[in-house]
């Protein structure tokens, strides 16, 4: 099985956007958030998120992914 050379700044980047995305509904739970924090938060996870899937996916463009091969 073949390993994704995935830099650092992009997991990084990934891993900050799921968890500005998850926490961001948990944390208004528990302390008062105005709704506009709580979605610019969302919203801010989301795109780190995206952007970090763009960014895997030019730096695997040329390459095939072959997941069983006989």
């Amino acid at each position: 099985m073949k390993r994704l050379n995935i830099s650092k700044t992009t997991l990084a980047c990934f891993i900050a956007g799921l968890l500005l995305t998850t926490l961001t509904p948990i944390s208004g739970r528990y302390f008062a958030l105005p709704d506009f924090l709580k979605g610019f938060l969302s919203g801010l996870g989301i795109m780190l998120e995206v952007i970090a899937i763009i960014k895997i996916s030019k730096a695997n463009k040329g390459k095939k992914c072959m997941l069983s091969h006989r």
